[in-house]
């Protein structure tokens, strides 16, 4: 799994979410083409001294120099990430990188390993930080340099007790449509010690007319909130409809929402409505005309 960036793009690439293998290498150097694999490392609690290899690879034609760093980082509920020094559940403390500069030449690749010691204090339960390796802007350049980033959030998972527990705690979705699509958003809660992820047949689902509608793709890091949204591509005509969206937890309880859509088809009875009107009008003028008309000696 790789993160791409060519030329001058975001300052920081990363990502929460499992992403797809990368379809191949780029098919033509640019100058600045930056790799780093994985694109996220899970440390699980069994294997905290063993070192992780990250492998940084120079795509492009002109050779790079790299600071590497490391940054604590948390989620909106929007899913974007926020980085902060003051982020809760923090490894940024634990970890090191090395080397944590180098130059790299183009088409090269190289290791990075990285070491985490815990301290004896560490509070049970899933931490994280973002490794990012950056290329600072050349000296001397014209403009406005811009710092070129590739970040990876790395997991780590310290001894004890790990406590899973999701909450669906919000639903919104119209209370009335005269159609389709339709938009509904959930709020869930992440109250464990270790993130969700909400990802393939894992995925949020909401319920609903006998439907199963998927919402994205996505991470809830530990004491997170996040909204996420989906569409309901083809409701029914006319219904009084009720949404579930319910998560599972290991202990077998299930917290859900729920919500109530009344979809009318206005125009569709405003046009049935329409037409008995003009028979109904029809018959009227007829029968007076009829009425009208002198009978036959």
């Amino acid at each position: 799994m790789r993160t791409r960036v060519a030329r001058i793009v975001l300052p920081v690439m990363l990502t929460l979410a499992s992403a797809a293998p990368a379809s191949g290498q780029p098919s033509e150097p640019s100058d600045f083409a930056l790799t780093v694999s994985p694109t996220r490392v899970i440390v699980p609690a069994d294997q905290i001294e063993r070192p992780r290899q990250f492998t940084v690879t120079n795509h492009g034609r002109a050779p790079i120099d790299i600071l590497v760093r490391k940054a604590s980082f948390t989620a909106g509920r929007d899913g974007e990430l926020r980085f902060r020094p003051d982020a809760p559940h923090s490894a940024v403390e634990w970890v090191t990188a090395r080397p944590d500069s180098f130059r790299l030449e183009g088409g090269a690749a190289r290791q990075v390993s990285l070491h985490i010691a815990l301290p004896a204090t560490a509070e049970p339960g899933e931490h994280q930080v973002a490794m990012i390796f950056s290329v600072p802007p050349r000296p001397g350049g014209a403009g406005v340099g811009v710092r070129r980033s590739v970040g990876a959030p790395v997991y780590v998972t310290v001894p004890g007790q790990a406590v899973e527990s999701v909450d669906v705690t919000g639903l919104r979705a119209p209370g009335f449509a005269v159609n389709g699509p339709l938009a509904l958003t959930a709020t869930v809660r992440n109250a464990g010690t270790v993130r969700r992820e909400f990802v393939g047949d894992g995925r949020l689902q909401a319920q609903v007319a006998g439907e199963t509608v998927p919402f994205p793709d996505f991470t809830l890091l530990r004491g997170a909130d996040r909204e996420i949204s989906t569409r309901w591509a083809d409701p029914p005509l006319f219904c009084v409809c009720r949404v579930t969206v319910a998560a599972a937890g290991p202990d077998g309880v299930t917290r859900e929402a729920t919500a109530t859509i009344v979809i009318l088809p206005v125009r569709l009875i405003g046009s049935g409505v329409a037409l008995v009107l003009v028979l109904l009008l029809g018959w009227l003028l007829l029968r007076r005309r009829m009425r009208s008309r002198p009978y036959p000696c």
